[in-house]
């Protein structure tokens, strides 16, 4: 069935107008599942007299709530840019993902309440197998919401989406515990009611939480997927002229607008204009391979200087044995009052101590010895590590 779905959608649309259709794809479903599931729940729930099914039937009203936010959402992100907008409007979608992450967290907070006052009230729940049978029908249904909305959120890399199926996944927790504590109820006459939303609350919580963080993040920005990264190095590295690459920061707007800048190392020798054509050449193949908006800044390297190669590779042996993920580079020699300084730049990982990056760099500086004094500038990283 999704699958249907994706071949009828992409086949119709493409890019921003493709994302929007998606979203409301997935809003339609879920305002007529979730409305279905609260109506068939509350049923449940008054006829059972369970606190815990009237919960979780009112969790999927609340759904319902969260779709309709899903659509608007996803129909505003996809507008194209404006005078106050430049970049788009993509970043809403991080923001309906925050919204519906409190929804669910406010969620588990009245869930927590009404559990709590049960365990201390038990109510008598009335068994009924076709109540269990709705609960049932409601799992699997709420568990192939969270497969629709997954597959599709990962396919269009869609915060919103992806917190919409945990969501859907709560709510088969929610359902599991719910007819364990209805069968524990009936079979051994142990009012588990309240315990079970009790639990069934801390999960929501939880996600919530965790939904929340991540669509924070990526409104506050995060650092590039290193996929993303690597496909940026290999185009930009297979121009002919170009030696070397680092200092690569992706900037997204969304999923769909993403802008970036790197610097390209090429031969000192080289013409301004040379190193303008293999520059633009590169930005180029960027924008048409990936999308992205690439502005190279030039770093000259002096290929003629022979003090300089000995220096670099032991550099970079170094590093290679003694902390793989560092990267040194736009290596430089200065004489200085007859004293030779090698200057480079060092992108260390950030989970590293100030300590351990002190160690590392006199480690380094024994190494060469004391006939070269070593300047290193070091700079934060910008892709996953």
């Amino acid at each position: 069935m999704t699958g249907y779905v994706i071949r009828k959608l992409e086949a119709k649309a493409q890019g921003a107008e493709l994302r929007k259709k998606y979203g409301f794809a997935s809003g339609i479903v879920g305002v007529v599942l979730n409305t279905l599931l609260f109506l068939l729940k509350l049923a449940v729930g008054i006829l059972l007299g369970s606190v815990a099914v009237m919960a979780d039937a009112f969790n999927n009203l609340s759904d319902s709530a969260n779709s309709i936010v899903t659509i608007i959402g996803f129909k505003i992100s996809s507008k194209p840019a404006d005078k106050e907008h430049p970049f788009g409007h993509g970043r809403l979608e991080d923001i309906i993902g925050l919204i519906i992450a409190i929804s669910i967290i406010f969620v588990g907070l009245e869930f927590g309440r009404s559990s709590i006052v049960n365990i201390f009230s038990p109510q008598e729940i009335n068994f009924s197998w076709v109540s269990i049978g709705v609960l049932v029908f409601g799992f699997f249904v709420k568990f192939w919401k969270m497969m629709f909305n997954y597959r599709i959120g990962k396919r269009i890399k869609s915060t919103a989406l992806l917190v919409v199926a945990a969501d859907s996944r709560n709510d088969c927790i929610i359902s599991a515990f719910t007819v364990i504590s209805i069968l524990v109820a009936h079979y051994f006459g142990i009012y588990a009611d309240g315990v079970a939303g009790l639990l069934v609350s801390i999960v929501l919580l939880f996600s919530g939480y965790k939904a929340a963080q991540e669509a924070i993040s990526s409104i506050l920005g995060k650092p590039s997927d290193k996929e993303t990264a690597d496909n940026i190095k290999k185009i930009v590295l297979a121009q002919n002229g170009v030696l070397g690459v680092h200092d690569l920061v992706v900037h997204a707007y969304g999923a769909v607008h993403r802008v970036a800048t790197i610097h390209v190392e090429m031969d000192g020798d080289s013409t301004l204009e040379t190193a303008h054509d293999i520059a633009a050449v590169a930005e180029r193949a960027v924008l048409d391979k990936l999308g992205i908006g690439l502005t190279v800044h030039l770093d000259p390297i002096d290929t003629n200087c022979l003090e300089l190669i000995p220096l670099r590779d032991i550099v970079k042996a170094y590093f290679k044995n003694h902390c793989p993920k560092a990267d040194a580079h736009e290596f430089r020699i200065v004489h200085n009052h007859n004293k030779l300084q090698l200057v480079f730049d060092l992108q260390l990982p950030q989970d590293l101590s100030v300590d351990e990056q002190k160690n590392l760099i006199n480690g380094l500086k024994q190494q060469i010895g004391d006939g070269v004094d070593i300047i290193v500038n070091l700079e934060s990283g910008f892709i996953e590590e």
